[in-house]
């Protein structure tokens, strides 16, 4: 098996960098000793960091008495004269950002394409700025611009807000508090208080049709919220209160196209005797596992693919009979 290549030092530095503004911006209620834990990275390693951030204009301090982080300084830089072709280079270069899944970085750099194409001569100012709509959030996350702009704004300045949502049956009206959007399965969802049930949900942000402020700021969060820790036993959107062992016996001849890719990180593979193995995650939803299951199945050759679609509507409705979902996407 071919080795991986290590990445570069400065690399290894700049995604770290990275991961703390993440942290910081996303996650500002957690202890220190909570966020260089959770980073993976030492005490003094974390420190030196924050000089380093600081040093490029990027300050933040931990305010014990809000039990939160505070962001001081974000330190402007002049933009430099680009091409019209670089601008559209970037434009695209963003939209492959977004696919990667790290929606925080995504949105910054929308942020910093917007401002370089205010900057622009207006003949070319309204097709570079629709084009920044129509090709990063339209196509790569299928969400109007507007209403993700007034969610990100509401999850950074804690804004309470009603939302009309629709998932399929009629649009529905919902009081609450944002705390965190994120990207899964090629999607943008939304974690939310909801206040009169103070309970979290997960909503698709495609599916929201209208965003209202409601004129409340919401300091302290109504439920404690933990992006990390609620989704660390999601095994693709889903998420749940009660872990759930999953073991899936598979063909020897799938075995490198499961074992080369790490799907889950309480995934564990035992060889059996007869050269099948064994699939073994720890999640909150078993019926993802199950349906990520099924692409890796051996279909006999006498089977059409109508008879293929049978079983697996067969399967699927023994699983959803099985195992009980406790999550909570809209």
């Amino acid at each position: 098996m071919p080795q991986s290549v290590l990445p570069h030092p400065y690399t290894r530095r700049l995604q770290r960098l990275l991961a703390i503004i993440n942290e910081i911006k996303t996650n500002p209620h957690q202890a220190p000793e909570a966020l260089y834990t959770s980073l993976s990275i030492s005490r003094a390693m974390f420190y030196k960091d924050c000089q380093v951030l600081k040093a490029l204009g990027f300050a933040f301090h931990y305010d014990r008495q809000q039990r939160r982080y505070s962001i001081t300084h974000d330190r402007f830089l002049p933009v430099l004269d680009l091409s019209t072709t670089e601008m559209l280079a970037l434009i695209m270069a963003v939209r492959q950002i977004a696919s990667t899944g790290d929606y925080t970085l995504t949105y910054e750099a929308i942020a910093a394409l917007r401002k370089v194409v205010s900057n622009t001569p207006v003949e070319v100012r309204a097709f570079l700025q629709a084009s920044l709509d129509d090709v990063v959030l339209q196509e790569g996350f299928v969400c109007n611009a507007t209403i993700l702009h007034d969610l990100w704004r509401a999850c950074q300045e804690r804004q309470r807000v009603r939302i009309v949502h629709d998932s399929g049956a009629g649009p529905h009206a919902w009081v609450i508090d944002p705390y965190q959007i994120f990207f899964k399965r090629r999607a943008l969802y939304l974690d939310a208080c909801v206040v009169p049930e103070r309970q979290i949900k997960m909503f698709r942000v495609n599916r929201i049709q209208r965003v209202t402020f409601l004129g409340v700021c919401v300091s302290t969060p109504l439920v404690p919220y933990n992006f990390r820790e609620r989704h660390r036993h999601s095994f693709s959107v889903f998420v749940g209160a009660q872990l759930q062992r999953v073991r899936i016996r598979f063909h020897p001849a799938v075995r490198q196209y499961i074992t080369e890719t790490r799907w889950h990180a309480s995934q564990q593979i035992e060889d059996l005797p007869d050269g099948h193995f064994m699939f073994q995650v720890e999640v909150s939803e078993p019926r993802e596992v199950g349906w990520w299951a099924l692409q890796w199945g051996r279909m006999p050759r006498s089977w059409s693919r109508r008879a293929c679609a049978r079983r697996w509507l067969r399967r699927r409705g023994r699983w959803s009979r099985c195992m009980r979902s406790e999550s909570s996407e809209i």
